[in-house]
């Protein structure tokens, strides 16, 4: 039986980690080496801004007097902040700047703290200059597309998140010499992170990870689950209806004048429309009969019915 035996030598300086491991029994070099790099790309869990809310801002184009840079350019420096948890949250940050000065990170303040306190965020170049941002922070793995999400928070602009740690990964698989046999492996990996968390740790958490996966093969825990019965099929749809009714009206296809016309009266989400109902809106200044057709042929693409 092939038992491990090699011993691990460690450099570190700063976000840069390198890891040398021999002897490794022959091939195990590129199964442990192609294992470890992906699982450090994709699988390791970081933290990252999921949503912007800027003052004077309703979109990513809108230019804000005063401010150097686009609100796009900001938003884009914003999703450059690392921070060091990898649970929990959401959590909520915010910048409250006046005066002509640049922004950095040194100027984020709530629930969480930057490690690259130095990041430029952007700059007031007007005595009268205000800058104020309020952002959610959340946990997760690999990349969240906007588009993916089921749950948008109201007032802020959304963005794509990439929360990965590690910045790079390099593997190289090298030939070892034990006595006289040549047939070993000496397996070298790189890691790079964003300062968020050590190349060490990094290693661990995607060592930990494999072990684990690979122990639930055939323990007893990977058993088929029985088919779902008539119960747990009704929990499912239910589940199901709770989403669609979550879903705020800006993702309904509906007229600005419309979406307006309901928010001036606190109907934010689908089930507020469904509360409301069709005489309540029928009254509603800005809701005429026309508006109410198009309100009823969006819930009917949900399977959903205006009463």
């Amino acid at each position: 039986m092939l038992n491990p035996n090699f011993t691990t030598v460690k450099t570190e300086e700063g976000n840069y980690g390198k890891f040398v491991f021999e002897p490794l029994h022959q091939g195990f070099g590129q199964s442990l080496g192609h294992a470890l790099r992906r699982t450090l790309l994709s699988a390791l869990s970081g933290a990252a801004i999921t949503n912007v809310k800027i003052e004077g801002a309703d979109h990513l184009f809108t230019t804000i007097p005063g401010l150097k840079e686009s609100v796009l350019d900001v938003v884009l420096n914003l999703k450059e902040l690392k921070f060091d948890v990898s649970e929990g949250g959401p959590y909520k940050i915010k910048i409250n700047v006046k005066g002509a000065k640049k922004v950095t990170a040194e100027d984020v303040e709530g629930e969480l703290s930057p490690v690259n306190r130095d990041l430029y965020i952007a700059e007031l170049s007007e005595e009268k200059g205000r800058l104020q941002i309020e952002a959610i922070v959340e946990v997760g793995v690999g990349y969240s597309a906007v588009s993916e999400r089921d749950k948008k928070e109201y007032g802020f602009i959304p963005v794509d998140a990439f929360f990965s740690p590690i910045k790079k990964v390099n593997i190289k698989v090298e030939e070892a010499r034990v006595g006289r046999k040549a047939n070993f492996d000496k397996l070298t990996v790189e890691i790079w992170t964003d300062g968020s968390t050590s190349p060490e740790s990094a290693l661990k958490e995607a060592t930990n990870l494999l072990s684990n996966h690979f122990s639930y093969i055939l323990s007893g825990r990977d058993v088929p689950a029985p088919k779902s019965s008539e119960g747990e099929g009704q929990a499912e749809k239910e589940a199901i209806d709770k989403k669609l009714y979550e879903i705020i009206i800006d993702e309904l296809n509906l007229p600005s004048r419309v979406i307006n016309a309901l928010l001036r009266e606190k109907i934010e989400t689908v089930a507020d429309l469904i509360k409301a109902g069709r005489p309540k809106l029928m009254d509603m200044k800005g809701v005429g009969k026309k508006s109410i057709q198009l309100i009823e042929e969006e819930l009917k693409k949900m399977g959903i019915e205006l009463v």
